[in-house]
């Protein structure tokens, strides 16, 4: 199976592995953590049962970019020029991207000394192009042809996570480390506008709008 990012030992701080998919297997497994544990076993995560995800998780790592606001578009082209009617989207801020966690889990090591551990997505779902406000099928696609644009070339408009995505790492002694398996989505702001024949603009509406770009495993 394909890997699409290597395996990262995890320290305290928050780390971010895109699409680890199954690399090896561990030598053993452990249900509970024990000083009578083996060196070579690892501790599984726990599914959290009975908590609302986060649709708005921050994804580590990815500083907070902002888009150089161009020039306004006029309410109006120059006189004879004609244009086909619809709607527009216009970015003029890249804003924090964030995740839609589908699946949170965590591990807890009990011991003396380091362990590893073993994260694996059990949970599936599903995240869409969408908005601050309601967004018609129309307003989705030029949200979504802006942000590809602009922004962000691997912009979907839907994206399903996957199960049994796997990820390893080291939970230092006496210490719980957390995971959350999800979607990241490219998050933007800006405004809407309809275009009409005569390339005047109307209906013009700020808002933020997001469109999923990858998923993979949160780790803190």
């Amino acid at each position: 199976m394909l890997v699409k990012s290597s395996l990262a030992r995890i320290s305290a701080a928050t780390a971010l592995v895109v699409l680890t998919l199954g690399v090896g297997a561990p030598h053993a497994i452990a249900s509970a953590a024990s000083e009578d544990l083996p060196n070579d076993e690892v501790l599984v995560g726990v599914e959290v049962e009975g908590q609302e995800l986060d649709e708005d998780l921050p994804v580590p790592g990815e500083p907070e970019d902002t888009v150089t606001p161009k020039a306004d578009l006029p309410d109006r082209e120059p006189a004879g020029i004609e244009c086909k009617p619809g709607w527009f989207f216009k970015i003029t801020q890249n804003k924090k991207n964030t995740m839609s966690v589908k699946y949170h889990t965590f591990a807890e090591n009990k011991t003396s000394r380091a362990l590893d551990f073993k994260f694996t997505s059990k949970k599936s779902g599903t995240t869409e192009v969408g908005g601050s406000v309601t967004l018609s099928k129309e307003m989705k696609v030029a949200v979504l042809g802006s942000i590809k644009a602009e922004i962000n070339v691997n912009a979907k408009k839907s994206w399903t996570s996957e199960i049994g995505v796997e990820v390893y790492g080291k939970i230092p002694a006496k210490s719980i480390v957390y995971g959350d398996y999800g979607i990241m989505k490219e998050k933007v702001s800006g405004y809407k506008y309809y275009r009409g024949s005569a390339c005047q603009k109307s209906n013009k509406q700020d808002m933020t709008v997001w469109a999923p770009y990858r998923e993979g495993w949160r780790v803190s």
